[in-house]
């Protein structure tokens, strides 16, 4: 039963258009009264029983849609001929439409409804339904020259006319009925607009169901959820030259880092200390890394560049003493800040005295 009632659909699908294109270039007013009759039946005997294949209903539906809008674009409205005609395609799309055979089976089973109170940060005026079936997502429609051609598309319940869904093309989004047709303001037309622009990826995904209607809302969750900044982590390490006594106290130096969170780089922590000894004997002069620590800066713990405590929050600036940018990179405890960095604040004969004391590099500094 069901084969045969495929058969007749597809034969539906074959007849269908070429009546239409017959109607429309008709330049002699032949009557095609007949062909009306035999096609109503051949439409009737499937459609009204509703047993047809799910994506033949789909087939049926763009069909007897493309006749309507050849019809509204090429007919001749004072034909009494393509007025019957029209008569005969309103039927067809009136049954789909009474019978639930399209709007049941397609937005039933082949789609995901997106409600604006879903997910209240979109800000969605009405509610989108996004294909989750290959195929679904293509709209018929005529190009300029009259052509049938499909877009890819998701489709939204217009609040005031809420029996046809209308379409937002998915590549470079607009809408795909005439304007008219739309209640929503052009604001709220670009809101839909800039949803698909977003979320082109995860549509694309849905609709070749790829993932399921659960993962796509909270894809789309994630989505709009802000971005956290990368985890980052503090090398901080201290070296002399090799074979070679270091009188001065053995300076800490430390890099922010964002390659790795935090957890990996404790992880790779001897791998991260043989590649910083292999740096070290890159150059001329061989080096040895006399400490290594990870430390995590977005806890809010640094170190002073002066006597090397830990202390809590950003610390303190250490100019003079260090100079230019340095002084923000190098901070300071605030016991540290009382003894040396505000004492040569007010004594620029301390600033020397306290770089060689602590070893820092003031050769960079001269002007």
């Amino acid at each position: 039963m069901a084969n045969n009632i495929d058969k007749k659909a597809k034969s539906f699908l074959e007849k269908l258009p070429v009546l239409t294109d017959k109607v429309l270039t008709n330049k002699n007013e032949s009557d095609f009264s007949s062909d009306f009759i035999t096609l109503k039946k051949l439409f009737d005997s499937f459609a009204i029983v509703d047993e047809f294949s799910d994506f033949l209903i789909i087939d049926c539906y763009n069909e007897i849609k493309i006749s309507l809008m050849k019809w509204e674009r090429f007919g001749d409205k004072s034909a009494s001929v393509a007025l019957e005609f029209k008569k005969l395609i309103d039927h067809f799309y009136e049954v789909m439409k009474d019978k639930d055979l399209y709007f049941y089976e397609i937005f039933g089973f082949f789609s995901t409804t997106v409600h604006p109170e879903d997910i209240p940060e979109l800000n969605l005026p009405c509610k989108i339904f996004c294909g989750c079936a290959e195929g679904w997502e293509k709209e018929p429609y005529l190009t300029e020259d009259g052509k049938v051609a499909y877009e890819k598309v998701i489709r939204f319940q217009d609040p005031e006319n809420k029996e046809v869904p209308l379409c937002i093309t998915i590549e470079n989004p607009h809408l795909l009925e005439p304007r008219e047709k739309c209640s929503l303001t052009d604001e709220q037309i670009e809101i839909i607009k800039n949803f698909v622009r977003v979320n082109k990826g995860i549509i694309i995904l849905h609709n070749l169901a790829l993932i399921d209607s659960p993962s796509f809302h909270a894809a789309l969750k994630i989505k709009i959820a802000p971005a956290k900044p990368p985890v980052k982590y503090r090398i901080v390490y201290s070296y002399k030259e090799s074979d070679k006594d270091d009188l001065l106290p053995q300076k800490k130096y430390y890099i922010d880092m964002d390659d790795m969170s935090y957890d990996e780089a404790v992880k790779f922590f001897e791998q991260i200390k043989m590649e910083m000894q292999d740096s070290f004997n890159a150059g001329p002069v061989d080096y040895d890394l006399t400490s290594l620590e990870i430390l995590h800066p977005d806890e809010g713990k640094n170190f002073c560049c002066f006597c090397d405590s830990v202390f809590d929050g950003d610390g303190n600036s250490t100019f003079p003493i260090y100079y230019k940018v340095d002084c923000e990179k190098h901070r300071c405890c605030d016991e540290c800040n009382d003894n040396y960095v505000i004492p040569a604040r007010k004594d620029h004969s301390l600033i020397m005295q306290f770089r060689k004391k602590f070893g820092v590099d003031y050769a960079e500094y001269w002007e």
